[in-house]
């Protein structure tokens, strides 16, 4: 096998329900933007990608996350959600199959929206996908929400989220990106967000890393803010999709930088 296969795996959740206090739920899924515009600059540069979820089934989509806000205008809008919609029509793989054999892949992707937090971030394959990954040295891109699904990396990672949504502070065991930088959607936006939510979030993105360990380091809201730290690849928010995937093709490409 070539050193280089071309391949991206890139995990999504099978959810679309976020669970709330008291309850309650908010409809999610993943960004438009935050899959699309990564996902078809890659193949623009000759990447093959295969989708994963957990389940197997195609990703919900946040239909929030589809307009032309978060484009450069509405024809751009239209061309992603085109292929994005060709792309989801084809196979998705579970994310158990997929995990089984991940020397054919040279990242792993992961997209944004609330989603991740659902599922993915206590998700055993997925800590599977991640330590494969970090031992290997190669490139983990995590935009927005996603990078709290860094923390199915570490031994109990069912536990942890409990704690969390018991309102706890919990202690991460073997969490591999202990002392990492790197970002989430930050606070103050996620207070912005849920403002139209149907109750409060359980708790918040940027608390869940810091408290696993992580050195979380945020930009200005709806700022493009994108972090790098040995093969990990974070993006703050959908504002900062185009800089996530040039700093993913950077490292794709073998770039260097100073963590």
């Amino acid at each position: 096998m070539s050193p280089m296969t071309k391949n991206i795996l890139v995990v999504m959740s099978s959810e679309d329900q976020l669970p709330l206090k008291g309850g309650q739920t908010h409809a999610t899924g993943f960004y438009l933007n935050e899959f699309g515009v990564p996902a078809h600059r890659l193949t623009q540069e000759g990447y093959t990608l295969t989708i994963a979820t957990p389940r197997g089934n195609r990703p919900p989509m946040d239909h929030g996350s589809d307009t032309k806000d978060f484009f450069k205008d509405e024809a751009e809008h239209q061309q992603i959600k085109a292929f994005v919609e060709q792309t989801l029509s084809g196979t998705v793989h579970k994310l158990s199959d997929a995990a089984a054999n991940l020397d054919q892949f040279d990242a792993v992707f992961l997209p944004g929206g609330h989603a991740p937090m659902i599922e993915l971030m206590r998700d055993a394959d997925l800590g599977k996908v991640l330590r494969h990954f970090h031992g290997k040295g190669q490139p983990t891109a995590l935009i927005c929400h996603a990078p709290v699904a860094l923390l199915a990396a570490q031994q109990d990672a069912a536990a942890y989220q409990q704690a969390l949504q018991n309102g706890e502070t919990p202690a991460a065991q073997d969490f591999i990106y202990d002392g990492y930088k790197a970002t989430v959607f930050s606070t103050p936006e996620e207070q912005d967000a849920e403002k139209t939510f149907e109750a409060p979030m359980q708790y918040y993105p940027a608390d869940a890393l810091r408290a696993a360990g992580m050195d979380v380091q945020n930009g200005g809201k709806y700022t493009s803010h994108v972090v790098r730290d040995r093969e990990l690849i974070t993006g703050q928010n959908p504002m900062s999709d185009e800089e996530f995937v040039t700093a993913l093709l950077g490292a794709l490409k073998g770039d260097t930088v100073n963590a």
